[in-house]
């Protein structure tokens, strides 16, 4: 799968190193440059989704690159970011006038804030040119089989990447039908849900009105429409408007997450393939890899590209089973990840109705949470950019 791609651009080879190094292990790709000119050479050949520049580059003042570089509209979107191991509050206000993003001192801490930054930063150069990126990033998630626990990692996913993205919005959205769960998951109470959304005109249904009107649970980060509170109410759906459901909140927010459980159907399948990441959750018994096998191969069949499919192995729900090796001989694609086993810490943050951050913030499925967030946030920027 195709990796956020960083330029380095620094004379000095150990600092231009340490950096490359510390982002490789992040899974970034890198490329490196020893002069402006060298660099403007690599980005004729490959534009970078983000550009680090020292300040003491040899052969142009740094404020002078960036502004060129600001001058070719195909770069009006990259963050640049200055590093400066001496650094000059003249040569701040030059580099950031003329369009750089960011000025660091150099140090470990400071690499560690940029690359922290780098998911916000490229977001951010989003927001600022709604004209060139109309709709938020869609991700779903879904499973061949029931009792994975698709809604629980759905909702901490989005609690993990409300924390990343902090600037950004982010809904959740329940389309498990007959009957969704979030709202027992998250707490909430109260009659607002998908059947009586759908019952709107689709003029009535703006995107004003989804911002007014999702709610905000108690303990949670993000804005929720809940599903079906009841297999009798789910009749009452209008299968009609639901991509422009999804269609409306996406123009609403910057990111949007779509819970579908087990409703793998004639109603998701058009959602699925709009979407930028499509989680695939499975458990590791060999009758749920068999049927995820088969669910992926038809995906792909209607167009969903192996690139935007997410597969992850979720052992929260037991430990038996099928090594991670032996379901992906089966499903013939790699698991992104495993979610550990949780013994019964996500039943009882679920049960009170809190992140399982909040519950118990020292279990280790926190940290896969965390990863996944950068990661369905890396693909659904690439998958954008096409």
């Amino acid at each position: 799968m195709t990796r956020i791609s960083v330029l380095i651009i620094d004379t000095d080879e150990a600092s231009r190193q340490f950096l490359a190094k510390t982002l490789q292990k992040q899974d970034f790709q890198v490329i490196e440059a020893e002069s402006a000119m060298e660099a403007l050479q690599k980005i004729s050949e490959s534009i970078p989704h983000i550009i680090s520049c020292d300040a003491n580059i040899l052969d142009m003042r740094v404020y002078e690159f960036i502004q060129r570089l600001r001058q070719e509209k195909k770069f009006a979107n990259t963050p640049i970011v200055v590093f400066s191991g001496d650094p000059d509050p003249d040569e701040m206000d030059h580099c950031l006038q003329a369009g750089g993003n960011e000025y660091y001192v150099k140090s470990g801490q400071s690499t560690n804030t940029f690359i922290k930054n780098i998911m916000p930063l490229l977001s951010a150069m989003k927001e600022a040119h709604p004209e060139e990126e109309e709709k938020g990033v869609l991700s779903v998630f879904l499973s061949a089989k029931g009792g994975t626990g698709t809604s629980s990692l759905c909702a901490n996913v989005a609690m993990s990447l409300s924390r990343l993205m902090t600037s950004s919005t982010i809904a959740l959205v329940d389309m498990v039908l007959p009957i969704g769960s979030q709202a027992l998951i998250t707490g909430y109470e109260g009659d607002f849900n998908l059947i009586e959304v759908s019952k709107l005109e689709p003029e009535e249904m703006t995107s004003d009105y989804l911002l007014e009107n999702l709610i905000r649970p108690e303990n949670w980060l993000f804005d929720l429409l809940p599903g079906s509170p009841d297999p009798g109410t789910a009749g009452d759906f209008n299968v009609s408007h639901a991509p422009n459901i999804i269609d409306t909140l996406r123009k609403a927010y910057d990111y949007v997450l779509v819970d579908f459980g087990r409703s793998f159907s004639r109603i998701s399948l058009p959602i699925i393939q709009e979407a930028d990441v499509a989680v695939m959750v499975l458990s590791n018994d060999l009758s749920t890899v068999t049927l995820t096998k088969r669910t992926l191969d038809y995906m792909q069949e209607q167009g969903v590209h192996q690139e935007r499919i997410y597969p992850m192995l979720n052992r929260a729900v037991g430990l038996e089973g099928l090594t991670k090796a032996e379901a992906e001989k089966i499903l013939e694609i790699g698991i992104r990840t495993t979610v550990p086993y949780m013994r019964s810490n996500l039943t009882l943050a679920n049960n009170q109705n809190v992140p399982i951050e909040t519950k118990f913030p020292t279990d280790s499925a926190n940290f896969v949470f965390k990863q996944m967030a950068v990661e369905i946030s890396q693909m659904g920027i690439l998958t954008q950019a096409g």
